[in-house]
């Protein structure tokens, strides 16, 4: 995904779900055997059942410790990996629209944002540059205090031999434009996303070529680091699914490391974009049966990090360029809760950068002949054919809420699973500079795992009965919702109970 608006995912073409019926959902193994030309079958070394938890590996001494002995805050806030991968205009003359998606971020003091920059735009023809096509969101990023990644795409008629297949292109030209894009804007971007989803022919053109597409990131890496020393690469963000295998999640990675053995050389950061699968499933969700496998958001960062560490290459960050699930099988509610609970996830994961696709719904009028899933993943309603509305959907005002509650905070313990909580409910603590600690806490399953045709306590109507030993020192405590309305405090006692559920609750404690 992630091209320009209206574009349509190859794999949205499956049977539609009753929107009002976020239970039911289509056969999935069935849905895999009618995508033609996909191959079902796993890679022998991904072929894993369990999905053992970042946090399981607790010594036995340390497993002794209650959990609020075991903080340890670390890596980036909360509040610095969220973004969204836009459709803004890029222009210097801009639009209504991009206007105000810019002061909205600039509201919350700043965010991510991720925009491609498309090539055939800047450089029509050979040598001739057209800067304030993309000038207009360079400079509203430094306004607005937004850290913008550009994507450094697609094709160039003049750069190919074939102009209509993207894949046909010369590797030096496009490191060209590479080179220059961090030249013009070296001082206030520092981060380059080369390409979005090769991995897939939509935006290949031609089958996915891991060994061009690895000569790509080395050329266009030197050009940018030529021009802007300080600047780091991103390997583009890959689609979830493959065209030559839907379940052998990022072989293209592994197939582009085993290409050129020195590429780790040549990016910092790893890019990927971990829709789950047909864009429904919820972000915990991990099926394995024994032709294939369905990974949720977790299990397939762990997949990406153990191909860097088998190359060498472990210490690569990873960010998140492109995810999201549309309000269209699935309700705005229920995307509001996997929103959140993806980006609290990421940051447990220690995800540097995460990205949702993407700002606006596009118009719901536009139908696709297959599925309109393109025109529903905004976080505001679309603008209207006047550009006057502006209304933001629960994902937005959930994921403010969770900038607002515990957005200064860094990730410091998967309680849950200090605790041993059962799978898929989550208690993780986020604690600020000021040793401010806030535990976010849900019931991820909604949607059970599935292991070999067994599926896992759960159910739509999910929910757990939570014991939670207190600190000693907390003084008060106070409970938030999802979108950051105040509940009922739970108290402070030696333990409270809280009734965790599918939708987010922050309790924030007091010393």
């Amino acid at each position: 995904m992630g091209g320009d608006a209206g574009d349509l995912d190859v794999v949205d073409a499956v049977v539609a779900v009753d929107a009002s019926d976020v239970v039911a959902r289509p056969d999935v193994a069935d849905v895999a055997q009618d995508l033609a030309g996909l191959d079902a079958a796993v890679d022998a070394g991904q072929d894993a059942v369990d999905v053992p938890d970042v946090a399981d590996a607790v010594s036995d001494e340390g497993a002794q410790a209650p959990w609020y002995e075991q903080l340890m805050p670390e890596g980036q806030r909360l509040n610095q990996i969220v973004g969204v991968a836009s459709h803004m205009d890029t222009t210097v003359t801009g639009d209504a629209q991009t206007e105000f998606e810019f002061d909205q971020y600039a509201a919350i003091g700043g965010m991510r944002a991720r925009r491609g920059f498309r090539w055939s735009n800047v450089e029509p023809e050979e040598g001739v540059w057209r800067w304030e096509k993309t000038d207009g969101a360079a400079t509203r990023a430094v306004e607005h205090n937004v850290s913008l990644v550009p994507v450094v795409y697609y094709g160039n008629d003049w750069a190919q031999t074939n102009p209509d297949v993207y894949g046909t292109l010369d590797v030096a030209k496009y490191a060209n434009y590479a080179g220059e894009m961090a030249k013009r804007y070296c001082a206030t971007i520092k981060d380059y996303e080369l390409w979005n989803e090769q991995n897939i022919t939509r935006f290949w053109h031609v089958a996915p070529d891991p060994v061009k597409y690895a000569e790509m990131v080395v050329a266009a890496s030197n050009a940018i680091k030529a021009e802007c020393p300080d600047a780091r690469v991103a390997f583009g963000g890959m689609s979830s699914y493959d065209d030559v295998d839907l379940f052998n999640t990022w072989n293209f990675l592994a197939r582009s490391l085993e290409a050129r053995p020195d590429l780790c050389d040549y990016f910092e950061i790893l890019a990927l974009h971990p829709y789950t699968f047909i864009q429904f499933d919820s972000p915990e969700y991990d099926e394995t049966d024994y032709e294939y496998a369905k990974r949720g958001q977790t299990w397939m960062t762990d997949v990406a990090r153990d191909m860097l560490a088998a190359a060498g290459c472990s210490d690569k960050e990873i960010y998140y360029t492109e995810l999201g699930w549309p309000s269209y099988e699935l309700s705005k509610e229920i995307v509001a809760q996997y929103a959140v609970r993806s980006l609290l996830l990421a940051a447990r994961d220690s995800v540097e950068g995460w990205y949702w696709y993407t700002f606006y719904d596009d118009d719901p009028a536009d139908v696709s002949p297959v599925r309109p899933h393109e025109n529903y993943f905004g976080l505001w309603e679309f603008p209207g054919v006047d550009d006057t509305v502006r209304t933001p959907k629960p994902a937005w005002n959930a994921l403010m809420a969770s900038v607002e509650v515990a957005g200064a905070g860094r990730f410091a313990a998967d309680v849950g699973a200090i605790m041993g909580l059962p799978n898929d409910v989550y208690v993780l603590a986020f604690v600020d500079d000021e040793e401010k600690l806030v535990l976010a806490m849900w019931d991820g399953r909604n949607q059970p795992d599935v292991t070999y045709g067994v599926a896992a306590e759960g159910g739509p109507d999910t929910t757990f009965e939570l014991e939670l030993p207190m600190p000693p020192a907390v003084v008060s405590t106070t409970l938030h919702d999802q979108y950051g309305v105040e509940l009922l405090s739970p108290g402070t006692g030696p333990s409270v109970q809280v009734v965790l559920t599918p939708s987010v609750q922050y309790l924030s404690l007091e010393y």
